[in-house]
């Protein structure tokens, strides 16, 4: 041993231990460690020596350790008893890129693991990637989290075949093996031609056997009268003679009347088909083939001879198919910008108590307050007007003042017989508006479809007073106002949508006059034919627009005057900008799978919302509905 070596031996037997131990005779390479209540910090410092590493401490690490070694240690089992150590204390140690090393908590350090495609650094995290069999990866990272480290991660693609582990090497292992196991069956794929069963009825039968939480899937061919089972070759051979036991022809000879039940079609729309049909069964000498419906039980009745029941029975299956539905999104996004600037002066000048100073005066109708009818209540009375009068005119003054927008500023009065008033008015208005409704509405395919959320109001068409004013009335009609989304979806090959539109965005903008009470109707509304993919947004239309306008009230010749001018002068500036776009997203549904993440998502929307709005920790609805597996 060198010297060093003797030194730092000597130094990890003896320093720690406060002189406690004693340290023998050393072999080669050889330490033994026997420590008590000896602080962390300095055992790791005194194993980077004795090991050669660099170690760096997180501040986060502290605590005792107590180590007893019976025999002599080299340097790569010291390391080893190190690693163990940490991780009995809750610690870790990783190797940063440079290749020194880092001692932190165990807590989080799952994503600093370096990534392994064996067991990995004994005594450390590490990561590793697992393929497992199609479909399977939520239920083999079900498998493998008993198996693992408080700390350690499992990430699965919930049918894909991946999974991410991160633990230390001994749990990887058993990771390994849980994986190599759900393998060791191997899911395969088996074709049964049936020739009595129908492929319809064989998947249905199977499909209830075998529950939701079955290990196999049932996939039926019709054109062929074939199913395809795909699961582990333990349960398909289970599944082979009850098969080959339901495929069998009936021994007993077929009555004159059979009755078929019908699961997916609608029995009103085949009945007319299957009719159009009859008349190319008619054999002369046999009984004349009818088909009946019965709608109480979505059921059809066949009469007919034995080969021409077997024959409808066929195609009445083959029609008889679960149509996909398609959800139809509509995202509805306004953005609007309303800006106003008013600016105007009025001015009045006049004589009362008889005097001869002229009217002089600046009124405009678009600002508010009136400045006459201000004027015309301060001069009442030396204008000689009655009281009634006078009480008039101030009552048209406060109404005037209380239209009053914006800021205003005035002065008014009456001096030797001489009424003067000044009314300078400012407005500014700046409205910003973001409308986004996302009317949405599921279908089957083919089949239309409505979806509207508004009101009726009541829309004046004609009225009269009759004569003499006898018998008045008025006639109207109910429109629909708000949002409506009318829809026809049709599936075609590649998962291709086509589908009909007509999307209609309405709402009450105000009355057309304060007199005739008679409403302005906002209206949007796009009619249009669309193809999109399966779960793609496509945009359907929009309209950007900016309308400015300048409006300029003024006192000829006056108010030309530069800068003067001003004093004669309303003028008022109006912008409005609107950007309004509708987008489209169609969403195949073939089944409930595909329904139920849809389904739930909307839920969990919805209940966000409750909670949010009603402050309580629960959404209500969970008392009503019980939520989707």
């Amino acid at each position: 041993m060198s010297i060093r070596k003797i030194i730092t031996s000597a130094a990890l037997g003896l320093a720690l231990t406060g002189g406690m131990a004693s340290v023998p005779a050393f072999a080669a390479d050889d330490h033994i460690i026997n420590m008590q209540d000896v602080d962390i910090k300095a055992f790791i410092e005194n194993v980077g020596i004795v090991t050669g590493r660099t170690v760096v401490i997180d501040p986060r690490v502290n605590g005792k350790v107590n180590i007893v070694s019976e025999k002599a240690l080299n340097d790569g089992e010291v390391w080893a008893v190190f690693k163990e150590v940490l991780r009995v204390h809750g610690y870790t140690v990783i190797r940063s890129a440079n290749g020194d090393y880092r001692v932190t908590l165990l807590q989080g350090a799952a994503q600093d693991a370096p990534l392994t495609t064996t067991d990995g650094i004994s005594g450390q995290f590490n990561t590793t990637i697992l393929s497992v069999p199609d479909g399977m990866g939520a239920e083999a990272a079900r498998l493998i989290k008993p198996v693992m480290h408080s700390q350690g991660q499992v990430s699965a693609n919930p049918d894909g075949n991946i999974i991410v582990v991160t633990d230390f090497p001994e749990n990887l292992r058993k990771a390994r093996a849980i994986v190599a196991a759900m393998g060791n069956g191997g899911r395969v794929r088996e074709t049964f031609q049936l020739s009595q069963l129908s492929a319809q009825d064989a998947q249905e039968v199977l499909r209830e056997l075998g529950g939701t939480k079955a290990a196999f899937k049932v996939v039926a061919l019709n054109a062929t009268n074939s199913i395809i089972i795909e699961g582990p070759q333990s349960e398909i051979d289970d599944l082979r003679p009850l098969i080959a036991s339901m495929d069998v022809g009936s021994t007993a000879p077929r009555g004159s009347v059979s009755i078929v039940p019908l699961r997916f079609a609608d029995g009103e729309g085949l009945i007319t088909l299957i009719n159009g049909l009859l008349p190319s069964y008619v054999v002369e000498g046999k009984p004349v083939p009818t088909v009946a419906y019965e709608p109480g039980s979505n059921t059809l009745v066949i009469s007919a001879s034995a080969e021409v029941q077997a024959d409808l029975e066929q195609i009445i299956r083959r029609l008889d198919q679960r149509r996909p539905q398609v959800l139809v999104e509509a995202i509805i996004v306004e953005i609007s910008d309303n800006a106003a600037k008013e600016l105007g002066v009025q001015f009045a000048l006049g004589g009362v108590n008889g005097s001869t100073v002229p009217l002089l005066s600046s009124n405009f109708s678009r600002q508010a307050p009136n400045l006459l009818s201000i004027a015309g209540a301060l001069g009442g009375t030396g204008l000689g007007l009655d009281s009634g009068t006078r009480d008039s005119l101030a009552d048209a003054a406060v109404t005037s003042i209380a239209g009053l927008d914006g800021g205003a500023f005035g002065v008014g009065g009456v001096e030797n017989d001489t009424l003067f008033a000044v009314i300078v008015n400012a407005l500014e208005t700046d409205e910003d508006t973001n409308v986004l409704s996302t009317p949405f509405v599921t279908t089957l395919d083919n089949v239309p479809a409505t979806f509207l959320v508004g009101q009726e109001i009541p829309v004046t068409t004609g009225e009269s007073l009759g004569g003499n004013n006898l018998n008045p009335f008025r006639t109207f009609e109910r429109q629909e106002v708000g949002i409506q989304l009318d829809v026809l979806p049709q599936i075609s090959e590649g998962d291709v949508i086509r589908l009909e539109i007509e999307q209609i965005v309405s709402s009450i903008s105000g009355v057309l006059t304060s007199a005739s009470g008679d409403f302005v109707l906002n209206k949007r509304e796009i009619t249009t034919t669309v193809l999109a993919n399966d779960g793609e947004i496509i945009v359907l239309g929009g309209l950007v627009q900016d309308d400015e306008q300048i409006t300029v009230s003024k006192v000829p010749l006056l108010g030309d005057i530069p800068v003067a001018g001003k004093l004669f002068q309303s003028k008022g500036r109006s912008r409005d900008k609107t950007n309004l776009m509708v987008f489209l997203r169609p969403t195949i549904i073939r089944n409930a799978d595909d329904a139920r993440p849809l389904t739930q998502d909307r839920l969990n929307q919805i209940r966000a919302v409750d909670i949010a709005q009603s402050g309580r920790d629960f959404s209500k609805i969970d008392e009503i509905l019980t939520p989707i597996q």
